[in-house]
C-alpha cells in the first residue's frame, strides 16, 4: 500500500516536493494546503490531490508523511500535530528559526516514534554524490580547504514571507546558504567548531541580509569559506559550486553541471547535466523522497537525520552573532 502524503504550502518548495513523491513508487500525493486556493488548486490538480485551505486539514485525510513548505516561523506546530497523529514529517530547511523550536521538533517526533527528515536535498544531487564518493574512497586524501560559492535572485516567485526577518529568520541564510552548511558538513564528514562573518543588504531598507561571507573552521581541522548573494535586481544565472582541496587531490563541483577529480593518479571529470534533461530538473526531490519512503518502510533512521536540521540551524544563528558582534563565534558542545 502506498504512503499518502499530504504537503502544507503550495510555493516553490511545496511543487517541488509534490513533483518528488508523485514520482516515487510507494508513495501517493493525496492533499496540497496553502492559504492560497488558486495556487494550491494549480499544484494539486497536476497530481489528482484535493486542495485545502488549511495545513490542519491534512491530518484528517489519514497520510502516512506530512511535508511542511511552510514560511520557517510555522515548522513547529504542524510538526507536534502530526507527531501527535504518528504521521512522519519531511520538513523544509531550516528545521525553524529558533533552537528551541528545532529542538522541540525533534522530541517530539522521537517521543512519538515517527521519523523525521530535513529537506536538505541538495546532498541528492549527482555532483555532491560522486564528490562524496570520491573523499570516502580516499581520492584527494585528507580534506583541509573548502570554498563554497552560491549565487541567485530574489524576487515574487519566492513570496512575501522571505522577506521578513519575523518569518523567514534571516535573509540569504536562512532560504539558501543553509544548504551551503550542510553541503559542507556532509563532503567534510565534520561539525564546525567556530566561525567568523560578516553579512550585508544591498537593499538598506530591507530586514533581511542580501549576502554572507563566513569563515568556517571544523573540528576536523579542516576551514571553509562559505558565501551567498541573492540580490533584488537582475544578476548572473543561479550558480552553486564547491572545491575542496585535500592533501593528496582536489575536486570541484557546479551544481547541475559537472564534478571534477583531480590528483597525481587521477584526474577526471564527470557531466552531470544530461541527468535533469533525462529526470527532470528536480531529480534530487524524488531521490529525497524515495530515500524518505524507504527510511520509513526498513524501519531506519533518515539519510538526513534530526540532528542534522538542529546542528546546521545552529551553525546558521552563530554566524548571525558573528556578523552582529563583529567577531568570532565558538559552537558549544564541539
Amino acid at each position: 500500500m502506498s504512503l499518502r502524503v499530504g504537503i502544507a504550502g503550495a510555493g516553490q518548495a511545496g511543487d517541488h516536493h509534490a513533483i518528488g513523491f508523485a514520482a516515487t513508487e510507494g508513495a501517493e500525493v493525496v492533499a496540497i494546503a496553502d492559504l492560497n486556493q488558486e495556487l494550491a488548486r494549480s499544484v494539486a490538480e497536476r497530481y489528482g490531490a484535493r486542495a485545502v485551505s488549511d495545513w490542519r486539514s491534512l491530518l484528517e485525510l489519514e497520510i502516512d508523511i506530512l511535508v511542511v513548505a511552510l514560511p520557517h516561523n510555522l515548522h513547529l506546530g504542524p510538526a507536534e500535530a502530526a507527531a501527535e497523529r504518528g504521521i512522519h514529517v519531511l520538513m523544509e530547511k531550516p528545521i525553524a528559526i529558533s533552537l528551541a523550536d528545532g529542538r522541540r521538533i525533534v522530541e517530539v517526533c522521537e517521543r512519538a516514534g515517527v521519523k523525521l527528515t530535513i529537506s536538505f536535498v541538495h546532498r541528492y544531487r549527482e555532483e555532491l554524490q560522486l564528490a562524496r564518493r570520491w573523499i570516502g574512497a580516499g581520492e584527494i586524501g585528507t580534506p583541509m580547504v573548502a570554498r563554497e560559492t552560491m549565487g541567485s535572485q530574489r524576487g515574487p516567485h519566492l513570496g512575501d514571507w522571505v522577506e521578513s526577518s519575523r518569518e523567514a529568520g534571516g535573509g540569504v541564510l536562512m532560504y539558501s546558504a543553509i544548504h551551503g552548511i550542510d553541503r559542507l558538513r556532509w563532503l567534510l564528514g565534520s561539525e564546525v567548531a567556530s566561525v567568523d562573518a560578516r553579512t550585508r543588504r544591498f537593499d538598506p531598507e530591507s530586514e533581511i541580509e542580501s549576502s554572507v561571507t563566513a569563515l568556517l573552521s571544523f573540528t576536523g581541522g579542516a576551514v571553509a569559506t562559505l558565501s551567498a548573494s541573492a540580490p533584488l535586481y537582475r544578476s548572473q544565472p543561479r550558480f552553486w559550486e564547491t572545491e575542496l582541496y585535500g592533501s593528496s587531490g582536489m575536486l570541484r563541483l557546479r551544481t547541475r553541471e559537472w564534478a571534477e577529480l583531480s590528483s597525481d593518479s587521477r584526474l577526471e571529470r564527470v557531466e552531470t547535466r544530461s541527468l535533469s534533461d533525462e529526470l527532470g530538473p528536480h531529480y534530487n526531490f524524488w531521490r529525497q523522497a524515495e530515500a524518505f519512503v524507504a527510511a520509513i518502510r526498513e524501519g531506519r533512521e533518515p539519510d538526513v537525520t534530526p540532528a542534522d536540521g538542529v546542528r546546521s540551524l545552529e551553525v546558521a544563528l552563530a554566524i548571525y552573532e558573528s556578523a552582529e558582534r563583529n567577531e568570532s563565534v565558538a559552537l558549544v558542545g564541539t
